[in-house]
């Protein structure tokens, strides 16, 4: 691309930047999953958000392979909500593997340890959310009764212990991914309903990672009539993974080869499964993505899907991706996750001046220019 083509993208882009206001209760965070311990404020600051969003798993505490008392991610939670972070905390329970709980007092059980996880985790959060993502942590065969049933039990239980604390936050219940197919529709539809029918539930929790832009238009049709009036909807995962993954076997763009010397018959996925465990300099990764249509198309994603986002009026908080992770034996099955996040900290190499976490190309300076 000529430095006058690159020019006239980047002016495109910041007018359509500047053309977006940041609306009232309309915010976008930053995602952690389940890397809580991962939370670095410089970073944090760096990028200007004041939300944080990740998952604690239910599990993971119950069986004793965390502790409360002693979590690292716990306790860069405590030390970013004192610092004056916001918060939102999704509640996962995992049943890949097993079946959900049947009788009440199975459910009683099998949530006995849930009072002492919120106890660990209340006076952190500015928002709480019962569950992560329902359908998929579940056996597809349990997704009707058994995990309704098992939901609405540990709504109600968080929704007591609240009721116990001088401090009231907001509660939401979800998530629900990918609500543009029928299937899912038909899968999420009891939960929420429950959700409209609860008056003490803020509002519902979506996950948005998909190809098309207008899939996010899908997934607001159907839930908008769904939920009452008064309560909002929070997506607190979204990205452009599934228009990625079918580019994962298209060609790197010959700049790589010419300029530094990559195989010029790599594929996108050789190269991603190459650099994560010998990270480029920053200008390279940026080649990368600069000269991959299917990157520089969509480059300006962050903008366009707030500008959606924005123009729903039940919508209220978003969250996107911080930072990559490893993915041991990458190829082209391997879900992209590692192209979406605002710093490259896995195939970049750090800051040589400063030693910090590099930033992506373009999502990084998109998601600056929409903090309030």
């Amino acid at each position: 691309m000529s430095v006058k083509n690159q020019n006239r993208r980047l002016l495109a882009t910041l007018a359509l930047l500047c053309s977006i206001t940041v609306a009232d209760g309309a915010e976008i965070g930053v995602n952690f999953n389940g890397m809580l311990a991962r939370i670095d404020q410089g970073d944090l600051a760096r990028a200007k958000t004041t939300w944080i969003r990740g998952f604690v798993d239910y599990y993971q505490f119950r069986s004793g392979a965390k502790n409360v008392a002693t979590d690292p991610g716990l306790e860069a939670l405590s030390q970013a909500h004192q610092a004056g972070y916001k918060t939102i905390i999704n509640i996962k329970f995992d049943f890949t593997s097993k079946n959900f709980p049947t009788t009440a007092a199975q459910i009683d059980t099998e949530l006995n340890y849930l009072d002492t996880l919120l106890a660990a985790l209340y006076a952190d959060c500015d928002i709480i959310v019962i569950g992560n993502e329902p359908f998929i942590e579940s056996i597809s065969s349990q997704r009707g009764a058994p995990l309704f049933n098992f939901y609405t039990a540990a709504a109600e239980r968080t929704k007591t212990y609240k009721d116990g604390q001088s401090r009231k936050i907001p509660l939401y219940i979800g998530a629900f991914n990918r609500l543009w197919e029928a299937g899912r529709q038909t899968e999420a539809t009891p939960l929420l309903q429950y959700a409209e029918a609860t008056p003490w539930l803020a509002g519902v929790d979506l996950h948005i990672h998909h190809s098309a832009n207008a899939e996010i238009d899908n997934v607001f049709a159907f839930v908008n009539p769904r939920i009452r009036g008064d309560q909002k909807i929070l997506v607190t995962e979204y990205s452009l993974m599934h228009h990625w993954k079918a580019h994962l076997n298209d060609p790197i763009p010959a700049q790589l080869a010419a300029q530094y010397g990559r195989p010029a018959q790599w594929k996108v996925w050789e190269y991603i499964n190459y650099v994560q465990d010998d990270p480029v300099t920053r200008p390279e990764w940026v080649a990368f993505l600069q000269n991959s249509p299917w990157f520089e198309n969509r480059k300006d994603y962050i903008a366009n899907s707030y500008a959606k986002f924005a123009a729903n009026a039940k919508f209220n908080i978003g969250a996107y991706a911080m930072y990559q992770g490893y993915f041991p034996g990458f190829n082209a099955s391997t879900d992209p996750w590692i192209l979406n996040p605002l710093f490259v900290n896995q195939t970049v190499m750090p800051n040589p001046s400063t030693g910090l976490n590099q930033t992506n190309y373009s999502y990084f300076d998109a998601f600056r220019a929409l903090q309030p």
